[in-house]
């Protein structure tokens, strides 16, 4: 019994070598933040972004970027790593667009949603530090 199972602890340890550590998602860790704040997340200030609601993810990016600043100034470099939209609780489920993007301030969350009037909801949202660390890869 006692060999059956230490062969049974090994072999569990085994199937982990080589496995990537898990980190925590940025955009599902945001999304389930402000849906547990029950809607409050919505109030404040925002740039007012005159674009069609047809409008790219690029250039909704590129217009809040340059009408907002941080505490470090404004993003001068920024590449999005990816796009996707989030169902986020406002009083009721509604789709946003989330995009992580990686700037010269760090990683940012970039939310975003067309409104009527060919206007757009836009806010940046810091990534905490230990959200930004990707795994490493395993080597052989």
């Amino acid at each position: 019994m006692k060999h059956i199972a230490m062969t049974v602890l090994c072999l569990a340890l085994a199937s982990c070598v080589g496995t990537k550590p898990t980190v925590a998602d940025p955009i599902d860790t945001l999304v389930t933040n402000l849906n547990a704040s029950h809607g409050l997340w919505i109030n404040g200030m925002y740039p007012i972004i005159e674009l069609p609601a047809d409008a790219k993810t690029e250039q909704v990016l590129a217009a809040a970027v340059k009408m907002t600043g941080f505490d470090q100034g404004h993003i001068k470099t920024y590449k999005i790593v990816e796009v996707r939209t989030v169902q986020i609780n406002t009083g009721r489920a509604e789709p946003y667009s989330a995009a992580l993007v990686e700037s010269d301030l760090g990683m940012k969350i970039f939310l975003f949603k067309a409104e009527r009037s060919n206007r757009w909801w836009t806010r940046f949202y810091d990534v905490p530090k230990k959200e930004q660390n990707k795994p490493s890869e395993a080597t052989p």
